[in-house]
């Protein structure tokens, strides 16, 4: 990938840094507020140009818990551990299972314009894996019996039919 890739142009401090953390770290994190109606989330910029890892995202969870598990699964990219959609993980969060869930195209644009930002002079599809954590008892959202009070902590951007 990053012999095809084009660096965008830095237009604020905010892209400087955003391309900054990507040469020197690996990824940059992107922490997005709540807006009252949606969670707070988090997701990558630069995983997959330097790794050949899907940007991950994760919703609901505090900004620092958040750049935690992004930064640890960096950290495994850089070693060759890569996560795939249908992949689950029990030692990322404490007392919860994540399973990584295949984003699909059309939730790109309304939580990822960052990303849109940084691979769009490239023109090259990338992909983005949400991070779903499991409820206390290890179910997901689209398991039977999964804590209905917790969806609103993480809207699951794939179908669950």
């Amino acid at each position: 990938m990053q012999d095809q890739f084009k660096w965008p142009p830095a237009e604020s401090e905010v892209d400087e840094k955003i391309l900054d953390d990507v040469r020197t770290h690996g990824c940059h994190i992107v922490q997005v507020l709540s807006n009252g109606s949606e969670p707070e989330y988090a997701f990558s910029v630069g995983l997959y140009l330097n790794f050949a890892q899907a940007e991950l995202a994760i919703f609901g969870l505090d900004r620092r818990d958040a750049a935690n598990v992004i930064n640890e699964v960096r950290a495994r990219a850089a070693t060759g551990h890569i996560y795939s959609d249908g992949d689950v993980c029990d030692d990322l969060l404490v007392d919860r299972r994540l399973c990584f869930a295949r984003v699909p195209g059309s939730a790109y644009r309304p939580y990822f314009g960052t990303a849109l930002w940084f691979y769009g002079i490239t023109r090259r599809p990338f992909p983005i894996l949400e991070m779903v954590w499991a409820d206390l008892d290890g179910r997901f959202p689209w398991e039977s019996g999964y804590d209905v009070r917790l969806k609103k902590y993480q809207p699951v951007l794939r179908s669950l039919s």
